[in-house]
């Protein structure tokens, strides 16, 4: 029976206004002993990879996305470092109004990476495709060699219109986060293809449950694969992970490692 002070669940535990605060609770610590469990593999992923070894010597820098930091690309960076590379793991304040602010903050930080002579490459995470193609449009950075791009929003992500339409964008992500649409005013309409040998990889797996509402299909949660592209690349590879951790992965690390040593990437001998 209900009485005046609301209905009960079955098993005489919580009512039904507080299940939805239960259930969301759950989901929350699910994510996070998730992410902690990923992050615990991917180090011992990573330890596994020593003893590949880059070819020569060469320095990588790794430049992370919209509300990271340098902390979320840590694996990565362990996962190269064991394949012999030199990596400086830049860090950028995203919050900043303008992206010429974060391109001079990067470029201070990449030119106290480089080692004269030794090549330079650059990795970048999703908002870190953007920051290193306005770097490129007006710095030119000696010694630089290859450059492979995770998950780039470059033609734009249709999320970053819906949530800009809707008006919170801004107050959760920062100004630069409006510029990051489709439009042809935004950022990766308006700025040029970096001028040096790059890849993309994309990713087709998603968590985000926004994803399959306001992204055509296949897509990583936040990015489809089509905004991916962009002129010029010199190759591109779909693999299965999402926008979100797509950096932890081991064979993301393998590709990265031969595109930068053959400026390619790997694919399965046919049969």
């Amino acid at each position: 029976m209900s009485g005046s002070g609301g209905t009960r669940s079955e098993g005489g535990g919580k009512t039904g206004r507080e299940r939805p605060v239960r259930d969301r609770a759950r989901a929350v610590l699910l994510a996070g002993v998730a992410a902690v469990a990923g992050g615990l593999l991917g180090a011992r992923e990573a330890t596994a990879d020593a003893g590949s070894g880059a070819a020569d010597p060469a320095t990588v820098v790794l430049l992370h996305g919209l509300g990271r930091t340098p902390r979320n690309m840590v694996i990565l960076e362990w996962r190269l470092e064991a394949r012999g590379y030199r990596v400086c793991n830049v860090g950028y304040d995203w919050r900043k109004p303008r992206l010429e602010e974060v391109i001079a903050e990067v470029h201070d930080a990449v030119s106290a990476c480089r080692r004269e002579g030794e090549p330079l490459h650059v990795v970048t995470h999703s908002l870190g495709a953007l920051v290193l193609r306005g770097l490129l449009a007006v710095h030119a950075v000696p010694d630089l060699g290859r450059a492979v791009m995770l998950a780039p929003p470059n033609q734009g992500s249709e999320i970053a219109d819906r949530l800009r339409d809707i008006g919170i964008l801004e107050s959760v992500m920062g100004p630069i986060s409006t510029q990051l649409g489709t439009r042809e005013i935004d950022l990766p309409a308006r700025l040029p293809p970096p001028p040096i040998p790059f890849g993309v990889i994309a990713g087709n797996e998603w968590i985000n449950p926004a994803g399959p509402l306001w992204l055509p299909s296949p897509h990583d949660g936040t990015v489809s694969v089509a905004s991916t592209r962009l002129e010029g690349m010199r190759d591109h590879i779909v693999l299965p992970y999402t926008h979100t951790f797509i950096m932890n992965a081991g064979p993301v690390a393998a590709q990265i490692d031969t595109f930068l040593r053959q400026g390619r990437f790997e694919r399965p001998a046919p049969r």
